[in-house]
């Protein structure tokens, strides 16, 4: 028997280029989330437990959201930098970045308020949304998860509200990686010209829809055999002298703001 004559030709198949740009983002995103989630918590700051910590950040954000004098807002940035200045570098690049760009954002929706109205709205409004950010991203990158549920439990947050947060939290890092694999391997498969990239990324969706289904019954089940009834059990502590220093804070930034106000 002879060899067939298309296997003695040469293979120069060439697949035409395609633009993969969609598909590098999105995955570069998912990645960069992933890295916010499993950065190392920074609790060095302060020994302080995390339910006084708490106490601290609300009413920081509830004061400065309040106050409407520019020096409070100022003096509770000059503490914010401070703080930052004990923390990791990373943990500094974080928070900067989503603090500056938010309110850069706040900054261009309020310029138009300068030359309308010429009020000074422009600049406090972006200052105390960088304060607002800058506070929960430190705090948030200062405190496990774990320890944020278990002081709003402390707090006597409703236990059904805290249960939603720990699952959302733990199904979008699973979830988020399972899409990442799906992505990586949409990406590698692709050959040529892909003209159904929009088929494909809904049949993503598709199986991560089903897949939550899926973990969500398993869920269930496993809290149903473990006579999981919503209740959160806590260990009491007593108190200790560092939890007096964010209480003693808080207590000073209400006497400057009566001051100021």
């Amino acid at each position: 028997m002879s060899i067939p004559e298309w296997m003695t030709k040469q293979n120069d198949y060439s697949p035409r280029k395609d633009r993969n740009g969609f598909l590098t983002k999105t995955i570069l995103s998912l990645a960069t989330l992933f890295n916010v989630f499993a950065m190392k918590k920074d609790e060095s700051v302060t020994t302080a437990r995390t339910v006084c910590r708490t106490i601290l950040v609300l009413g920081l954000v509830i004061l400065s959201a309040l106050s409407r004098n520019i020096l409070f807002c100022g003096t509770i940035t000059v503490a914010l930098l401070l703080t930052l200045c004990f923390s990791r570098i990373e943990v500094i690049k974080a928070v900067l970045k989503t603090s500056l760009a938010s309110s850069f954002l706040a900054v261009l929706i309020m310029l138009p308020s300068l030359f309308i109205y010429g009020t000074n709205s422009v600049f406090v409004i972006p200052l105390k949304v960088f304060l607002s950010v800058g506070i929960l991203s430190l705090y948030s990158a200062a405190t496990p998860w774990n320890k944020i549920t278990g002081a709003l439990q402390i707090l006597h947050f409703p236990s059904f509200i805290i249960f939603i947060m720990e699952l959302t939290i733990h199904y979008i890092f699973i979830l988020g990686n399972i899409a990442r694999d799906m992505m990586v391997a949409l990406k590698l498969r692709s050959v040529g010209k892909n003209s159904s990239k929009t088929e494909s990324l809904s049949g993503i969706l598709g199986t991560l829809f089903l897949k939550s289904i899926s973990m969500a019954q398993e869920t269930q089940q496993a809290m149903e055999c473990r006579l999981f009834d919503g209740t959160y059990t806590r260990q009491r502590e007593g108190i200790r002298f560092s939890d007096l220093l964010p209480v003693a804070v808080l207590m000073s930034f209400i006497f400057l703001y009566i001051l100021f106000e």
